[in-house]
């Protein structure tokens, strides 16, 4: 695993870091873009961006990355928007794109129909090394 995955990893379950300053959503926000909401399942979340115009954002197309675990599952089910997921926690980050803004959404559930969006910020995918 890349080493800037792991660090992505573990500045998620720290659940504190610069990155998500300003532009992340608000612990009163429920809603976010498209209408998705915290809670709600990924299919009906990712259902609503598209008909919104949000485009998955193709993730490990060219870099080797080998999914593992639930990864395995939504990759099969073409959720190429798929960044990485954490082994713990079953953690899961995918990436949107609309007329230039990304949109990260933050899942959780050890099971595809199980996973449900715990975030969103807008925020960029790092750049594949």
């Amino acid at each position: 695993m890349k080493a800037s995955t792991l660090v992505l990893a573990a500045l998620y379950c720290m659940g504190i870091s610069p990155a998500f300053a300003g532009g992340s959503q608000a612990i009163s926000d429920k809603h976010g873009p498209a209408g998705i909401a915290v809670g709600e399942r990924l299919v009906a979340a990712k259902s609503k961006l598209v008909k919104q115009g949000w485009k998955p954002t193709q993730m490990h197309t060219t870099d080797g990355y080998e999914y593992s675990g639930v990864e395995r599952e939504l990759a099969a089910r073409k959720f190429f928007e798929l960044d990485t997921c954490s082994f713990d926690s079953s953690r899961c980050i995918l990436y949107y794109t609309k007329k230039g803004t990304c949109l990260r959404v933050d899942t959780i559930g050890e099971q595809f129909n199980d996973m449900t969006v715990t975030r969103w910020t807008r925020e960029c995918p790092e750049p594949s090394q």
